[in-house]
């Protein structure tokens, strides 16, 4: 005769939870724990990537901050740099606005650093912005103000300093280009071949005296605006486009480069640049930026440890603020971001090649440009010394 073991009776419970109507707490089934801990597991790096970005960014900003402490005069103005932002291929320009706030910006506010946001929508604005600056100071033509804003302004002592931060490779290249082209490149815009080639042929009707001629003198009128027309007996139906088309606002177009890059190299140097000895600084701010199905890996590893690129942009920030540069090294530098142009999706990589985009041409900077450039990074002894005011950093 077998005999059933006794069942083991639950202990007692608290009379107090008995009362309130709570029941007994049991451990959560497999399904429950494992979601419990693939929330918690997700929270908590969250939370640790965050708390460690902020971590890092209050480094930076307290290895500057001495510097808005500095008595500035009354007549004094407050050091400004210039930031180029630029769109990433396959996505808007927001993105890039995003990344300068939240990694650079704090650290410029906390050195009381003034800077002005240079935006380019397209390709190419910011390369024709800086060369067509470059362009009106060789030409005597870099002060527009009025006598009024001359009379204030003169009395007043500017931190000639400045500094330039391009926030992503493309804004970077654009830069680099415009230096080039503004120093090397003629003051005018030169005439394309096919303009050349068309008004020489108008020219001719002018000179042959036939019954073209009222036809040659519209023709040429619609070269010389750049506008290709059509020649023989139908050019006096020349340019009648749609209405509907003439209607719509398009943005007229970047202008194309004065010089290539392949004349770099052969272009004259102007006086104006032979009296200059350095330029403005400039600083690359990496700006990683992956798109794709196929690549979320990644985009989540970065997701989840954005605190590197808050100490890395924090850093190169900080170099800014704090003047320390090295001299360009066309090696080093101009391959800065090559890890983020291999990121840019293909296929807009694909159709920017074959319409002939900046982007993706040739990274070139000439020697002389080069020899008179200066880029910003910190030293590695700055990883180990805090420095509380300008001697610090003077000694």
């Amino acid at each position: 005769m077998s005999t059933a073991s006794p069942k083991s009776t639950p202990p007692p419970r608290n009379p107090v939870l008995v009362a309130l109507g709570i029941p007994r707490l049991r451990m959560p089934g497999r399904n429950m724990s494992i979601f419990l801990g693939t929330v918690l597991g997700i929270s908590g790096m969250i939370y640790y990537d965050r708390k460690n970005r902020r971590a890092n960014r209050q480094k930076w900003k307290d290895r500057v901050s001495y510097l808005a402490n500095e008595t500035l005069q009354p007549n004094g103005m407050p050091r400004k740099v210039t930031v180029y932002v630029a769109p990433p291929p396959g996505d808007h320009l927001d993105v890039t606005i995003a990344h300068f706030t939240q990694y650079v910006k704090p650290v410029l506010t906390a050195a009381a650093i003034d800077w002005e946001l240079v935006e380019a929508k397209r390709q190419g604005d910011i390369r024709h912005q800086v060369a067509e600056q470059i362009r009106k100071e060789r030409r005597g033509e870099g002060d527009s103000r009025d006598e009024l804003m001359k009379a204030v302004t003169d009395g007043l002592k500017y931190d000639t300093e400045g500094g330039v931060i391009c926030v992503g490779r493309g804004a970077y290249k654009e830069y680099l280009h415009g230096l080039n082209e503004g120093w090397l490149g003629p003051l005018e815009m030169p005439a394309s071949p096919q303009l050349e080639k068309r008004v020489d042929e108008v020219h001719g009707l002018l000179e042959s005296g036939d019954d073209v001629t009222q036809t040659a003198v519209e023709a040429s009128k619609a070269a010389e605006a750049g506008v290709a027309t059509s020649q023989g007996p139908d050019a006096n139906k020349s340019i009648e486009g749609d209405d509907s088309e003439e209607k719509q606002d398009k943005k007229p177009a970047v202008p194309k480069p004065y010089i290539s890059q392949a004349d770099y190299g052969s272009a004259p140097t102007p006086p104006e640049l032979a009296r200059i000895t350095s330029f403005q600084p400039i600083v690359y701010i990496p700006l990683p930026h992956i798109l794709g199905f196929l690549n979320t890996p990644i985009r989540t590893y970065r997701f989840f440890t954005k605190r590197e690129l808050a100490d890395r942009c924090g850093r190169l920030t900080a170099s800014v603020a704090l003047s320390q540069s090295r001299p360009f090294i066309p090696r080093i530098d101009l391959a800065q971001g090559m890890e983020e142009e291999n990121e840019w999706p293909k296929k807009w990589k694909e159709t920017a090649l074959e319409k002939g985009s900046e982007w993706m041409q040739d990274f070139v900077v000439d020697d002389r440009i080069a020899e008179r450039l200066r880029v910003y990074q910190l030293p590695l002894i700055e990883d180990e010394i805090k420095p509380t005011s300008a001697a610090a950093i003077e000694g």
